[in-house]
């Protein structure tokens, strides 16, 4: 059956435990990375909600007497007390609030014990389970007003997606691929190379979203610049438009998520023309990072500023959170200037992936 894990505040529940130690698992043999993984905290924070968005975790278990909850499914608490239940697997869906409502952002996971070792097929047991998954989340997606089901598939960068053990399931209820990305590492140098001078360049940093009223203006106006000239192929989204309000909102949910985020800004003739940002959570490895933006005023490209602004950034790193080694990132297959970008770095590419778009019937 069925069962919804629902949000609480508190300790982290076995259900939340096991769903991010079979997430991270598959994730880890998918990169060969040990730092592809989330903690407990965040699921629990996540299911909290946000005025941004509001997620949904589920998990697969044997019949169990339950109580049942307004989705009409038996319920479990995310934080203890909670019953130990053995579970053959999770689905994770995300529903964005202020954008893209029509979407629905679906994660459907394996247990550890059904998937298959290195170079195996998926056993029948488990394709039957992924199945039940699959056709489980698209009915809640439905029920939740939702008429776009997206997924990702994840696999090693020599593989394509049929490594993923949902892409099967996917592919049969009619999903069709509408984006590709690969991950990748940058490894921080003890003596990174520094930006060349320019003349009236400054570089600034802005620690949480900590921004100066007289840099806030230019700011947002490339903050929904690196949303709307985003690459997300033919995948269904929308833009960001950047407010005062809203940034002021997203550092109110850093605060509550104990997240933490580094924004390297150039100014050019007083108007800031660069941004690049680098963000990492309190419960996350202290070594990695994120590399989450960046972006270059319209009519400044082609000058080297975001190469300028990574640059800068590696040093800053240093300063700021001197335990990290590595920022982590995904770059999308269709945008050559990030990756040429993230070459002149050094980053290795450790994974691609690939996401998924079906549009649900009414």
């Amino acid at each position: 059956m069925l069962v919804q894990i629902v949000p609480g505040r508190g300790e982290p529940a076995d259900c939340v435990r096991s769903f991010v130690f079979d997430a991270n698992l598959y994730a880890q043999e998918a990169s060969g990375d040990p730092a592809a993984s989330s903690a407990p905290s965040r699921v629990v924070q996540r299911l909290q909600g946000s005025n941004e968005s509001q997620t949904y975790l589920f998990g697969l278990t044997s019949p169990t007497p339950l109580e049942v909850g307004a989705l009409g499914l038996p319920t479990i608490s995310a934080v203890e007390p909670s019953p130990e239940l053995d579970f053959d697997g999770f689905i994770h869906i995300s529903l964005p609030l202020l954008e893209e409502t029509q979407n629905a952002e679906i994660e459907c996971v394996l247990a550890a014990g059904l998937l298959p070792m290195p170079g195996e097929e998926l056993s029948a047991e488990a394709y039957g389970v992924a199945e039940q998954l699959v056709d489980a989340a698209l009915d809640l997606a439905h029920k939740l007003g939702r008429s776009v089901a997206q997924v990702g598939m994840l696999y090693p960068a020599d593989a394509d997606y049929s490594y993923d053990p949902f892409s099967g399931p996917y592919i049969a209820r009619g999903f069709a691929q509408k984006h590709a990305e690969h991950q990748m590492f940058v490894e921080f140098p003890d003596t990174p190379a520094r930006p060349f001078p320019v003349a009236s360049r400054k570089f600034h940093v802005f620690a949480d979203y900590d921004i100066p009223a007289e840099y806030l203006d230019d700011i947002l106006e490339l903050l929904t610049v690196a949303s709307t000239d985003a690459v997300y192929g033919d995948l269904s989204t929308e833009p960001i438009y950047w407010t005062a309000q809203r940034l002021e909102e997203a550092h109110r949910r850093l605060r509550a998520r104990r997240s933490h985020t580094l924004l390297v800004a150039i100014e050019e003739a007083g108007r800031i023309v660069a941004l690049t940002e680098l963000s990492r959570h309190a419960d996350a490895d202290p070594e990695v990072c994120e590399w989450t933006l960046t972006v270059t005023a319209r009519d400044r490209r082609r000058r080297g500023l975001a190469t300028a602004a990574k640059l800068h950034a590696l040093h800053e790193v240093a300063h700021w959170w001197p335990d990290a080694r590595r920022a982590y990132c995904s770059v999308a297959d269709a945008d050559p200037a990030m990756n040429r970008i993230y070459k002149h770095l050094g980053a290795k590419v450790i994974s691609t992936s690939s996401a998924w778009e079906l549009h649900l019937r009414s």
